[in-house]
């Protein structure tokens, strides 16, 4: 797409382009998030041109659109795996763009379960659910915070660690390491 964000957090980011300041509130944050998702989702508003992301989006909306059209596919961004016109039912440009976040989302997941896996072989902690953007481990306090460590390693996003001992009652962790590639 030819832009590149910073480090850190892109709702905070583009949040302050929305509001036009250098901190944002917990609430405007939130707001952010919601703003970004709406946009990315439901495709890029003229009020929003003015902010060089959202530019380049719409603009790469607009190219994955004239290639679909074109070649009647569209290859994944990660596995290279095409997406035939034929498989897809009801396409617009806004939709196949929303296709293809899901794709990068999934692929990309694939990729650090696969690395979440080299790692949990080496612990007797287990992961034992994946839903959409969290894993869930049982963890085994014999393996440690070394075994946290290595996991947020193997993770190539900013993470949050809770812990509890069940699914409905966990609360946050801080940890005291920081995150080394």
């Amino acid at each position: 797409m030819g832009y590149s964000l910073p480090k850190g957090s892109v709702h905070e980011y583009l949040g302050k382009q929305y509001f036009g300041k250098n901190k944002l509130t917990k609430k405007e944050y939130n707001q952010s998030k919601e703003i970004t998702f709406r946009i990315l989702y439901g495709g890029v508003p003229k009020e929003f041109m003015e902010i060089k992301f959202f530019a380049k989006v719409d603009k790469f909306i607009k190219k994955l659109w004239h290639e679909y059209k074109e070649k009647k596919y569209i290859l994944t961004y990660l596995f290279n795996r095409p997406m035939y016109s034929r498989n897809l039912s009801d396409m617009n440009p806004q939709k196949l763009f929303n296709y293809f976040i899901q794709s990068l989302e999934t692929e990309s997941n694939i990729s650090i379960l696969a690395e979440i896996y080299k790692v949990v072989q080496n612990y007797r902690s287990k992961l034992v659910l994946y839903t959409y953007d969290s894993f869930l481990f049982d963890f085994d306090s014999q393996d440690e915070q070394i075994f946290i460590k290595d996991v947020i390693n193997a993770i190539r996003f900013p993470v949050k660690v809770k812990h509890g001992y069940n699914y409905n009652d966990m609360s946050e962790v801080l940890y005291e390491f920081e995150k080394h590639h």
